[in-house]
């Protein structure tokens, strides 16, 4: 096999495959490019998810005449001059490959102005300049990317979906934004418009533009200033979490980033106020010497390398324990020790409804003791009435099989119990959840799933993704017993809600819609829904429980014809038999 040289029509496109993996990665560059223009107004609008169009507009400061050319040659840019610059990157592009790889598997059309120049017109197609001309244009830059990949149909055919693919610029969009606060960004699909930041430098309200004032209501300011490093950003309270990192995003040097340091830092300095697999919403800015961070790591420029990695990820994590430690929420109040308080006033935005009588009892305890009655409020009342109303007493269910004898709780989170010659393990908030579901389960298949009237309805501020997402979903989320009105651009009103949500209805309604923006065909809502609810209303790990409330646990989970599993997968309980100790301890 003989050695040729490539020709440079093939040389363009390989490189292209290097830097354009989708309609989103063509987005990244030309934002880079506005960013790095100097444009405080970024424009942004799409068309089937970016594969038929793309458009982004700038007022920056533009590209003259004689400069047009140049910038679609590979390798030709602005932004760096020598070697020496590597050490110093301060821009957000520095290879200049962006333009000449959009322009080889695309068809281009460029406006673009610098000041005291005439305006000029540029059309390419497959990376040859069709069209240069004189033409009068506003000034800054658009560019608009028509047919991508149309003359490699090979990688056009890899594409996903176009909500996929918009969903992947959408994400890509935000994270630019939240970065860049001092510029207005505006994101259109579909001339739809989802979001246009004020560019005011205030990152929370970029954050209410993006997200919606609810999402904004739960995060609080984290600030930093050392001699090595500055730290700037949004942090959720311990309350609020969601189930990937979708919402943990870096900026270093106003950079989007990715970063496993950063992720463990997050994860060490929430330990204990959070489960396994919940993750806290963090937005952070970090800004540092330049010489002491390579982003000359990946050709999409989104993985780095620190020089100080271990400063790096001591400074992360003693400014974010500092703020959970100051902050008015510290370790979450979990469901059954807040139902054992006194009940206190309606959290706002809540049912404010008028109190019921009910008889005091222990969580798991059905059975009417001589207790004084206690005045609550109604929503109270509902938590209590659905987790006993599931629960027999001890002498109604009487003894299935091998005696369950409790031995005790370990680490406030497993439940230790002797069941025939075997030694059991459950952990209680899969054992719990896994009950609730069961029970949930065969209500709904028997279209009896209770649903609660909201006395007073509750509004929230969605984004606008997630509006179009509960727009999409609305006639599955009535068949679960939310009644939903959209009421506003940006602002629902809940009236009604499955009684398995109530207390925690905004809760539950984001999960859901989180999973509905992360996969748009769920194949089962219902179940998916379910299973939020039974895991928001299930015990929580780190909860201490009497001796009775186990006894129930254990003996609602065995009555379970599959009750290995929680609804997640999770195992809910492992056995030990006495042949296993026996081995264990090398007495066989």
């Amino acid at each position: 096999m003989s050695i040729k040289l490539l020709d440079d029509d093939l040389i363009n496109k390989i490189a292209a495959g290097e830097v354009i993996e989708r309609p989103a990665s063509i987005v990244k560059e030309l934002i880079e490019n506005s960013i790095d223009s100097g444009a405080n107004k970024i424009t942004v609008k799409i068309t089937a998810g970016g594969s038929e169009k793309i458009e982004v507009e700038d007022n920056g400061q533009g590209i003259n005449f004689v400069e047009v050319p140049l910038a679609f040659l590979r390798h030709a840019t602005s932004k760096i001059n020598q070697e020496e610059d590597l050490q110093h990157i301060q821009t957000m592009g520095f290879r200049g490959e962006a333009l000449p790889s959009i322009a080889s598997v695309s068809r281009i059309d460029m406006y673009s102005k610098s000041q005291d120049e005439p305006g000029v017109y540029a059309r390419l197609e497959g990376g040859q300049m069709a069209v240069h001309q004189v033409n009068a244009s506003p000034p800054g830059t658009r560019v608009i990317v028509k047919d991508l990949f149309y003359n490699t149909p090979a990688r056009k055919k890899f594409l996903k979906t176009v909500v996929t693919e918009s969903n992947h610029i959408h994400e890509l969009i935000c994270k630019y934004a939240l970065a860049r606060p001092d510029i207005s960004f505006s994101y259109s699909s579909e001339k739809k418009t989802y979001f246009k930041t004020p560019g005011n430098e205030s990152l929370l309200d970029t954050v209410i533009a993006v997200y919606g004032r609810d999402f904004a209501n739960h995060l609080m300011e984290v600030s930093y200033a050392g001699d090595t490093y500055q730290l700037k950003g949004l942090i959720s309270q311990p309350d609020i979490k969601r189930t990937n990192r979708k919402n943990q995003m870096f900026f270093i040097n106003r950079r989007p980033i990715r970063s496993p340091i950063l992720y463990r830092a997050i994860d060490r300095a929430y330990q204990g106020r959070l489960l396994s697999r919940e993750y806290p919403v963090v937005i952070m800015s970090i800004d540092l010497d330049p010489s002491t961070v390579d982003v000359n790591v990946h050709p999409q420029k989104s993985e780095i390398r620190f020089k100080d990695e271990q400063g790096v990820f001591r400074v992360v994590l003693d400014v974010l324990r500092d703020r959970l430690e100051k902050s008015n929420w510290g370790v979450n109040i979990n469901y059954f020790e807040r139902d054992r308080q006194d009940a206190g006033e309606p959290q706002p935005g809540l049912i404010k409804a008028q109190p019921v009588f009910i008889k005091q009892q222990p969580i798991f305890d059905s059975r009417p003791a001589a207790r004084q009655m206690e005045q609550i409020t109604y929503e109270k009342a509902v938590d209590m009435a659905f987790l006993t109303d599931n629960l027999v007493s001890e002498q109604e269910s009487g003894d299935s099989g091998d005696e369950i004898r409790i031995i005790g709780q370990v680490f406030n989170s497993y439940i230790i119990l002797q069941k025939g010659d075997s030694l059991w393990i459950a952990d209680q908030h899969a054992a719990h959840e896994k009950i609730i579901f069961s029970k949930l389960v065969n209500e709904y298949q028997q279209d009896q799933g209770s649903v609660q009237d909201l006395i007073f309805p509750i509004t929230l501020e969605l984004s606008a993704a997630q509006i179009e997402t509960l727009e999409q979903n609305m006639t599955a989320f009535n068949n679960l017993g939310f009644d939903i009105q959209i009421i506003g651009h940006n602002s629902i009103a809940i009236r009604t809600v499955p009684f398995a949500a109530s207390g925690r209805e905004k809760e539950v309604l984001y999960e859901i819609l989180d999973e509905l923006l992360k996969n748009k065909n769920i194949p089962d809502l219902s179940r998916k829904a379910l299973t939020i609810m039974s895991c928001k209303k299930a015990v929580k790990a780190g909860t201490c429980l009497r001796k009775d409330e186990m006894e129930i646990i254990i003996k609602d989970l065995f009555q379970l014809e599959d009750y290995q599993h929680c609804p997640h997968g999770r195992p809910t309980i492992i056995r030990l038999s006495y042949e296993d100790l026996e081995r264990m301890f090398k007495r066989r």
